[in-house]
């Protein structure tokens, strides 16, 4: 990365943080988005998250990815949306926009200097320093403060099962408390969410959801695990919240939906107030 200052940093690839990267830029400031992984949208798209509470998107942004979506089949007018078909929508309006995403980039260290911020990268190429005058961290770990990761409230480690026939099948009623069932965009996308502790790591709930399912009782017996999430299904606060002056943290995941992210997100940024403003206004 040759670049060695911007005006904001985003950080995540996330349904949020594209979302206030295009109004960033829209409001002709130097944006660049850094993402620790090669994915975007992952919050949503690798937790097999589909989310609920859909309701009409607050900005105009927001209406015309809801129009696109529907228009590609991804949703119904009241959602879910398709997760798999997600990702590649996502990577055009990040082409479209022109956005400047730095992915398999981590963030090291972050230190004050002349009333900016010295963000440490680090990638493939090694470390490197970029100054910039402003932090959006839509990361759901909080992952701008390295010495300060965010637990979750409560996490899931999901799954799409599989039915030999999934047309006529019913979906059994859940057969304990700590597990919930719910459905994508289509009949064939069956979610089983299994609640794992929130510190546990990821061989830990891997064991759990796999031990959890082996003991279904009968008539769970012909649904399957087809495949397992990549990453969690977190609960976590809403934002923005202040972590510094003109660094915020507002976690993507904490949205009700994919829509609701990336629409808020956009809001944090169009019009006049940013989201330092409500974060120092404490909303």
């Amino acid at each position: 990365m040759d670049r060695t200052e911007c005006s904001l940093l985003i950080y995540g690839a996330t349904l949020a943080g594209l979302g206030a990267a295009a109004a960033a830029l829209e409001a002709k400031r130097d944006v660049v988005v850094v993402e620790r992984t090669s994915l975007v949208g992952r919050e949503f798209i690798e937790a097999f998250n589909p989310g609920g509470e859909w309701g009409k998107p607050a900005t105009d942004f927001g209406q015309s990815v809801r129009s696109d979506w529907i228009k590609r089949n991804l949703m119904e007018e009241n959602g879910p949306v398709h997760l798999p078909g997600l990702h590649p929508v996502l990577c055009l309006l990040i082409k479209q926009y022109g956005l400047k995403v730095r992915f398999l980039t981590e963030i090291v260290g972050v230190a004050e200097r002349d009333g900016r911020y010295e963000v440490l990268l680090h990638d493939a190429s090694g470390c490197r320093p970029l100054l910039v005058e402003e932090i959006l961290d839509t990361s759901t770990e909080r992952l701008t403060v390295p010495g300060g990761l965010a637990t979750p409230e409560s996490k899931r480690l999901n799954a799409y099962l599989h039915h030999p026939d999934l047309r006529n099948a019913a979906v059994p009623a859940p057969f304990d408390d700590s597990m919930s069932v719910c459905g994508g965009r289509f009949p064939s996308e069956v979610i089983l969410k299994v609640n794992v502790a929130p510190g546990a790591d990821w061989l830990q709930a891997r064991q759990r959801l796999h031990q959890f399912w082996q003991a279904r009782p009968a008539e769970w017996a012909s649904w399957t695990i087809a495949a397992v999430a990549g990453t969690f299904d977190s609960t976590v606060p809403g934002g923005p919240q202040r972590l510094g002056e003109r660094w915020s943290w507002l976690p993507s995941e904490a949205f009700a939906n994919p829509l609701s992210a990336i629409d808020q997100g956009y809001g944090s940024y169009a019009g006049t107030e940013g989201i330092r403003d409500a974060a120092k206004a404490g909303k």
